[in-house]
């Protein structure tokens, strides 16, 4: 039944549709009716000036942008642009209680159109705000590295000062400006120009609105890079003062020896160290390490700058210890006898003498007698006993505090003989003997007999021999 009523007079009915859209074109054409279209256009200012003038910032709240609404004969549709429109407000015409200001909306071409040309919304709000002007010293950001042998040196920026000017609100946000440039590994000096970069005051990176405006926004910040060779300088300490009494000063200890510094060759070439003087480095009435905190770039010559990798503060710590005292015994086979003459023989009374020394713990712990290197000039004592002063050897590693005295016992060999022996006929070889061996010897020094060492061990003591014969005699 359906494709029955399709099929039938198929012919007339595609031909009553044809007729139909042809009737219809006709009728538009020679209507040609009105009808409503919109477009949104950017909204213009004029006269901001005025506000500027009055140092206030401005903003349109809400979106910059509105509709304009038209009316245009359809035949002349295809003609429309957005070129053809200019939506605007005049700041001047601001109304400061409410802020509003009436949108207005011009028809640049084609005007003979468009008709019942209106603005949606036909009000805008504007805020504004106090205007504030701010300079700023540049910061650099350098990054990357020099090649090998080389460090990235001054930076120089033109100009080195900003001006910003923008809403309070906008530049109080602002704590630094800066300019950021990559160094690629270059050995040569080399320029460029580059652009801000806004930070707050934790030093984090800062987007501003378009309302900020500096005197640089044109041409931007130039900047020049110095690549200078690398040297290494020493650091020689000269330090000045006493320390307290009982306490020594032991040293320097630094954080770093030596410090990485550039310039240009000629300046460079005679210097090999960097002087920290006595003037900051003293330890007068010091009792314990003295800590002193110095800027490397107070003491470097002219001409010659720390290399931007160096930290400029060195700490430097004058060592100062405690002083303590140990008391050693000295007996004659730990002095020297200076002048002694081979015909009398010398001996120390009493046999052992304590003498006192001070110095740092870790050095006096090992020492003994033997290094004090004590002597007793003994030339001209004639017999008896005698007071001596004595005298000890210069060492960086203590000091005698106790001047002990000696007193020595002067002899004269022709006194020493065996108590209780009587010569005769039939024991005068073993006399002769005797004799032989109690004669002194010049390789054991002035004073001293085999038969003393042997019972005394050098100490200076005489040994009263004993015999069969005395016994005998007896």
């Amino acid at each position: 039944m359906k494709e029955r009523l399709i099929s039938n007079n198929l012919g007339l009915k595609i031909l009553s549709l044809f007729l139909a859209f042809i009737i219809w074109l006709v009728v538009v054409n020679v209507s040609n009716p009105l009808v409503n279209r919109r477009r949104e256009l950017t909204l213009e200012i004029e006269n901001s000036e005025v506000l500027t003038a009055a140092r206030r910032a401005y903003e349109i709240s809400g979106k910059n942008t509105v509709t304009v609404s038209f009316d245009i004969h359809t035949r002349d549709e295809y003609k429309i642009r957005l070129s053809d429109f200019r939506a605007y407000i005049d700041l001047s015409e601001l109304y400061d209680v409410t802020g509003s200001v009436p949108v207005k909306v011009e028809v640049l071409n084609n005007s003979d159109i468009y008709e019942n040309v209106v603005p949606r919304p036909g009000v805008v709000r504007v805020t504004t705000e106090e205007l504030q002007s701010k300079p700023f010293e540049l910061q650099t950001d350098l990054r990357g590295e020099a090649a090998s042998g080389y460090v990235l040196g001054k930076v120089t920026l033109t100009p080195d000062i900003v001006t910003v000017e923008g809403p309070i609100s906008q530049v109080g946000l602002i704590s630094q400006i800066g300019v950021r440039i990559q160094a690629e590994n270059p050995n040569t000096d080399f320029d460029g120009h580059t652009n801000l970069v806004f930070y707050d005051a934790n030093g984090n990176e800062l987007e501003v609105d378009d309302r900020v405006r500096t005197d640089v926004d044109e041409t931007g910040v130039g900047y020049q890079v110095s690549v200078d060779k690398i040297k290494e300088l020493s650091l020689d300490f000269e330090v000045s003062g006493e320390v307290a009494e009982g306490y020594r000063y032991t040293g320097v200890e630094c954080s770093r020896r030596s410090v990485s510094v550039t310039g240009a060759h000629s300046g460079m070439a005679a210097v090999n160290t960097v002087r920290i003087p006595a003037s900051v480095l003293n330890i007068d009435g010091a009792s314990q390490d003295q800590i002193v905190t110095v800027d490397i770039r107070e003491f470097l010559p002219e001409g010659v700058l720390l290399a931007r990798t160096e930290e400029p503060n060195v700490e430097i710590r004058l060592c100062v210890e405690a002083l303590t005292t140990k008391t050693l015994e000295l007996t004659q086979s730990n002095i020297k006898m200076i002048g002694g003459s081979e015909d009398l023989e010398y001996r120390l009374v009493p046999e052992r003498i304590e003498v006192k020394i001070r110095g740092l713990e870790e050095e006096l712990e090992p020492l003994s007698g033997e290094d004090l290197g004590a002597s007793l000039n003994l030339a001209g004592l004639s017999s008896g006993n005698h007071i001596l002063n004595l005298d000890f050897e210069q060492s960086d590693r203590f000091m005698v505090i106790s001047q002990p005295t000696a007193e020595i016992e002067v002899i004269s060999r022709s006194n020493v003989t065996e108590v209780g022996t009587e010569p005769s006929e039939t024991t005068a070889e073993t006399t002769e003997a005797e004799s032989a061996e109690t004669k002194p010897s010049s390789a054991l020094g002035p004073g001293y007999t085999e038969a003393a060492i042997e019972a005394g061990g050098g100490s200076g003591t005489v040994v009263q021999g004993t015999t069969e014969e005395s016994r005998t005699s007896e």
